[in-house]
């Protein structure tokens, strides 16, 4: 199975990984919240891995204040993911800003608090300021077909696949805490926040939809 970050940069080779570290500019340990690559073939293009939009870019000026450097937050509705690509030599889009997968979204860079010319990926669930480790996450292969509408009281395979993208306990059985987990989401997607699943929340979860 294909990891994201192995997307993100063409032959990607890990340069730091997430967890704590020894900080290479203060010499100190210090929690790193996402993962450091390079390119093995020395593109430095950053790519899009699905269908999404930007959330934020920040560049210029205002690049100092984080550490970051110039960068840019790309959401990805399909996985309920967000990505941070920083430290970019250059931001190719804005806010607001659609992408579709294999979009270059920026070029690589050592802007910021920088040893080196590289990638630092972050990665959140959309609407989480939790940081996620990106090895642990695949690509999604073929759309998920979703034949009914799920609401409170559904229960099933498909219940525990949506909790999986909701990023709530998959335990099969939609209760409170899996609506309350769906209407964050419609909300971070602009849908009607009503806690219930049909065609609308099932396409921006990157399914298909054949229910009544």
């Amino acid at each position: 199975m294909t990891k994201i970050y192995e997307v993100v940069v063409e032959k990607p080779r890990i340069t730091s990984s997430f967890g704590y570290r020894i900080d290479p500019i203060t010499g100190k340990k210090k929690y790193h919240n996402g993962l450091d690559e390079v390119s093995k073939v020395k593109n430095r293009n950053l790519y899009a891995i699905d269908t999404g939009y930007v959330q934020k870019t920040v560049t210029g000026q205002d690049k100092s204040k984080t550490g970051y450097g110039n960068y840019i937050w790309v959401r990805y509705p399909r996985y309920n993911l967000s990505l941070l690509y920083a430290h970019c030599n250059k931001v190719l889009l804005k806010k607001g800003d659609k992408v579709k997968k294999g979009d270059v979204v920026a070029i690589m860079g050592t802007t910021g608090k920088s040893t080196g010319v590289h990638l630092h990926l972050g990665m959140t669930r959309i609407g989480s300021n939790t940081w996620l480790n990106p090895v642990n996450y695949d690509m999604l292969s073929d759309k998920y077909n979703l034949t009914r509408t799920l609401r409170k009281g559904s229960k099933g395979n498909d219940v525990k696949k949506l909790q999986k993208e909701v990023g709530t306990k998959a335990d099969g059985i939609f209760g409170n805490n899996t609506r309350t987990a769906v209407i964050k989401f419609q909300k971070n997607n602009k849908l009607t926040a009503d806690g219930i699943v049909g065609k609308n929340t099932a396409h921006a979860l990157g399914w298909t939809y054949k229910g009544k």
